[in-house]
């Protein structure tokens, strides 16, 4: 499907370039609408990571016009991912009509603000990061609990070991690590349900590892604190592996992205919004 490989495409460049778009740091914050001012979701975090951009904010050709302004001669825009929902009347074996919600994904293009006449104040943090992590944490309704050990999380006992903060380069890295964990517990059979329990090296471990990656960007991009990179022994491989899963599978990044989304959704409580999401 067009929309699907034109995504992927980008999300493949981007690694061939050497970047893996789930580990990076939102300086400025997660990229949102220029004019609504509301935050992308899913894949599309990874699409506009603000690289040599230091804003944040985004919006499509037409917004740029209706504000009575233009994009800059020689700028290219980069692909996002918008959900419609179309609904297909349905009738049973007893005639009873019933509608079917289906989604189908559509791509629109946008553009940073810096590439573009519009002219936006920069807005600076009035929080303190640390404390925001430590509100998420605490704010995590159903949260397992909290034991001394190696960071790991069990689902067999729903309880995430963690080392005490000192243990840490920073407090950013502790809450990260710590955001990593509690992304895993999201897919608890009483929570999620998402397929946790595989061995090491396989790939439905390494899809896990990657969705509970993303998700814990997705937390620290919120609170504005370093994301936690663990170390991988091979980053070229890495890389090679991923390009080629996502060569195979046009909709796995798609997919892995609606996972890690719903995920810190889960930790977030943003419980209401699961019965309107299309990924």
């Amino acid at each position: 499907m067009k929309g699907y490989k034109e995504i992927t495409d980008e999300i493949i460049s981007k690694l061939k370039s050497g970047t893996i778009p789930w580990r990076q740091t939102w300086v400025s914050g997660l990229p949102a609408n220029a004019i609504s001012k509301q935050p992308y979701r899913g894949i599309n975090i990874w699409l506009l990571d603000n690289g040599k951009y230091q804003s944040n904010l985004w919006l499509t050709f037409n917004q740029t016009k209706q504000l009575g302004c233009s994009v800059n001669k020689g700028e290219h825009g980069k692909p996002i991912v918008y959900w419609q929902i179309t609904e297909r009347l349905q009738k049973d074996e007893l005639g009873e009509e019933s509608r079917d919600k289906i989604p189908f994904m559509r791509t629109y293009t946008v553009f940073n603000i810096e590439q573009t006449t519009v002219k936006f104040e920069t807005g600076t943090k009035e929080f303190d990061p640390i404390t925001k992590a430590q509100e998420i944490i605490d704010g995590y309704a159903d949260r397992p609990e909290i034991v001394t050990g190696e960071p790991s999380y069990s689902p067999e006992s729903d309880k995430v070991k963690m080392p005490s903060m000192s243990a840490f380069d920073s407090a950013d890295e502790y809450y990260s690590a710590l955001f990593h964990e509690f992304s895993h517990s999201t897919g608890h059979e009483k929570r999620l349900n998402r397929n946790i329990k595989n061995h090491f090296g396989s790939d439905p471990y390494a899809e896990e590892e990657v969705i509970c990656e993303m998700s814990a960007s997705f937390l620290s991009g919120i609170v504005g604190i370093d994301i936690y990179n663990k170390i991988i022994d091979n980053t070229t491989a890495y890389i090679q592996h991923w390009s080629q899963r996502f060569a195979d599978n046009e909709k796995l990044i798609v997919s892995l992205s609606s996972k890690a989304q719903k995920s810190s959704d889960w930790i977030l409580g943003n419980r209401s919004i699961f019965d309107n999401q299309t990924q």
